[in-house]
């Protein structure tokens, strides 16, 4: 499974409330990565205690933030938290590939991962827009990213200026190299027969972001058009009706996101004024 990365930064935003001391987590964290990353100097951030910043050797300067595994490992057993940790720390520490124009795709994240990229980006104004992303829902946004075999890097002003391309130019070619990718829509007929499920597959979140072909298909189905995205590797459309079984399966959605190693996001969602909008 690829990880995301903020050009050196590598985005795990929080799912689940913290129980437990985290510096315990963080210490732990700092000592792995220090055996991976010889010549940075890793050090605790002051503000957030699952917050490592890290600067020097090969990495730059940047912070990793540990509220994803955190959370993923409160909820997961000691081999597969123990699996996340290793993981994280094998792929954080190689640095990430070059982006090229062929490897730009986009991907669906929620409005935690957004704040965060914005907070990240507030921190170096003089290189312009940290990242490159279009709202497609109450709190989902697409994001301009480069693919790699182990990360996923965002793609901002730096990156668009050493491409050679503009943002609408990258997007475009992202959208179609992304759309390439990914497996056909649902067919609105079968919809109102049956749900189907889009699993073990990269970027399947990324099903959500042409907006104008799921207007198309909401106007066939009708209003009970769900859409769940739980993970990259995890979608689930079907339809439907506002009550009692919308609500238990609502709960349903929000464990099968705590469950995930990187959720993108708990909710239910139904297509509305040419957007995704939060089921009520």
């Amino acid at each position: 499974m690829r990880v995301v990365l903020l050009v050196l930064m590598l985005l795990a935003m929080p799912v689940a409330a913290c129980a437990a001391p985290s510096g315990d987590l963080r210490a732990e964290m700092i000592a792995r990565l220090a055996k991976a990353m010889p010549g940075a100097t890793l050090s605790a951030d002051p503000d957030d205690p699952l917050v490592i910043v890290f600067k020097g050797g090969d990495w730059g300067e940047g912070s990793f933030n540990l509220h994803r595994i955190d959370g993923y490992c409160r909820q997961a057993s000691a081999r597969d938290c123990a699996n996340v940790k290793a993981e994280f720390v094998a792929k954080v520490a190689r640095k990430p590939a070059k982006a090229t124009a062929a490897s730009l795709r986009l991907i669906v994240r929620d409005r935690d991962y957004k704040d965060y990229v914005d907070s990240v980006g507030k921190q170096a104004p003089d290189k312009g827009d940290f990242a490159k992303y279009r709202q497609i829902g109450d709190d989902l946004f697409a994001f301009l990213a480069a693919d790699s075999a182990d990360t996923i890097a965002l793609v901002g002003d730096v990156t668009l200026k050493e491409l050679g391309l503009t943002a609408d130019q990258a997007w475009a070619q992202a959208q179609a190299q992304t759309r390439a990718v990914l497996p056909p829509l649902p067919d609105p007929q079968q919809l109102t027969k049956t749900a189907t499920a889009y699993e073990d597959k990269e970027y399947l979140a990324s099903l959500l972001i042409d907006l104008p072909a799921w207007g198309a298909i909401a106007a066939k189905v009708g209003p009970d058009l769900f859409v769940t995205a739980v993970s990259d590797q995890f979608v689930f459309v079907g339809t439907l009706p506002d009550g009692p079984k919308l609500e238990k399966f609502r709960k349903t959605v929000a464990e099968d996101c705590r469950a995930q190693e990187r959720c993108v996001s708990p909710h239910i969602y139904r297509f509305r004024d040419g957007r995704w909008v939060i089921a009520k």
